[in-house]
């Protein structure tokens, strides 16, 4: 009798050990990113602290092409059946070295475009996009293999080290020598640690063909298509608040927004865990719903801390003396982050489900949300403090309707498959 009743909760009490060790994992490579920051924020002079950043959001769009690679991989290996798992690893490993090389050679050829268009004079902080970039996308590719091979320790451990290396080595590198070059060695060589120690963790793979590498690369430019109209829509509306608001107000948008990011990366750890059941099995939609629970769950939460607490909240993200008008609306940002994270879910299961219309409807949100922006702020129908809170509103609005839709025509994608 104790034996039966013990069996069935054996698996599900290993999947909440994974989930508490990636997640946990996730949460440290995310505070570590932010401690970076708020080591640069009090080490450098304000102009080279704006140019850290403008390289950060470069280094946010080139990452979607990891991201690309480790839903690809991921995919594939969940539903790989039979052998062949080595050959399928090792043809994701030299898509990622491909797609590495690829894009380190893009962004050196680019060094004076970025010069240019970002107002940076130091050649050498732009030339280490390229590996800084390059050893990102070979992590996707591991992340990939380890996540639909369901090794979530090891997982745990390569974005522990992606959190640590920043940290340690970049943030280290500003307590030495408080310089944007400095900074950027620092970001490349903290780069480096996980990739290595993913390559550690893979090290035997081989005996992949030519054209399974061309199929990895082929559904990479697919997922990384559907993930880089996700993360344009879920960044626009920082561009539709300085462009369409005061200074100040865009100020308090852009603080909200600090809650916001929180909100969307606080579930994370539920997309990675769950993304391989939603490949391998594309039509279950009770595992899709439940999934849709837990993050949404996870936002409930959030939202009712900001209630309770605003206080605490403006004085994490900047300070009452700034910020002491936002704390009666954080909520409304942490609503906005947590419809994004559902929107994000969403958008993986269109990945796994390889779902080719996703990017099309999201691109189409972006352009409605942008012109309902233009319509309600650019004829000061809100304007002050209200335009902000409207702007996230609207956001939130657009978020959970795209994933309303999404999500049916994944149920109806499902209905139709023989």
């Amino acid at each position: 009798m104790t034996s039966g009743t013990t069996q069935p909760q054996a698996p599900r009490s290993a999947f909440l050990r994974s989930a508490t060790v990636v997640a946990v994992a996730m949460a440290i490579m995310n505070v570590a990113a932010y401690g970076f920051t708020l080591i640069g924020s009090r080490r450098l002079m304000p102009e080279q602290f704006g140019a850290i950043t403008a390289l950060l959001g470069l280094l946010l769009i080139g990452n979607v092409a990891s991201l690309g690679l480790q839903a690809a991989g991921a995919r594939q290996l969940a539903t790989h059946t039979g052998d062949g798992s080595a050959a399928l690893a090792d043809a994701m490993l030299r898509a990622g070295r491909r797609s590495a090389l690829g894009l380190t050679v893009v962004c050196l050829v680019l060094t004076p475009l970025f010069m240019w268009l970002l107002h940076i004079d130091s050649v050498v902080a732009i030339l280490l996009l390229a590996p800084t970039l390059g050893g990102l996308t070979l992590m996707g590719s591991q992340l990939g293999i380890l996540q639909g091979s369901h090794r979530w320790t090891e997982l745990a451990a390569v974005y522990f080290s992606t959190g640590i290396g920043r940290l340690v080595l970049g943030g280290g590198a500003l307590l030495i020598h408080p310089s944007l070059d400095w900074a950027m060695a620092g970001l490349a060589l903290g780069a480096a640690v996980p990739a290595l120690l993913g390559q550690f963790f893979l090290r035997g793979s081989s005996g992949s063909t030519s054209q399974q590498v061309k199929d990895v690369l082929r559904e990479s430019v697919h997922g990384t298509h559907t993930l880089l109209a996700f993360f344009a829509l879920a960044n626009a509306d920082v561009l539709f608040a300085r462009a369409l608001l005061d200074e100040k107000d865009s100020g308090y948008y852009a603080a909200g927004l600090i809650i916001a990011k929180a909100c969307l990366f606080l579930p994370q750890f539920v997309i990675v865990l769950v993304f391989p059941s939603l490949a391998n099995s594309p039509g279950d939609t009770v595992r899709l719903r439940r999934a849709i629970l837990a993050v949404a769950g996870l936002g409930v939460c959030a939202v009712v801390g900001t209630l309770i607490l605003p206080g605490i909240v403006v004085e994490v993200i900047g300070g009452k003396e700034k910020y002491a008008p936002l704390g009666p609306y954080t909520w409304l940002f942490a609503v906005a982050g947590s419809a994004y994270a559902v929107l994000q879910l969403v958008v993986y299961a269109a990945i796994a489900q390889q779902e080719k219309r996703a990017a099309l409807g999201i691109w189409i949100g972006l352009v409605v949300l942008a012109v309902a922006a233009g319509i309600v702020l650019g004829t000061d129908t809100a304007t002050g403090l209200n335009g902000a809170k409207v702007l996230a509103a609207m956001t939130s609005t657009c978020a959970l309707l795209l994933s309303a839709g999404l999500a049916t025509g994944l149920h109806r994608q499902a209905s139709d498959t023989p």
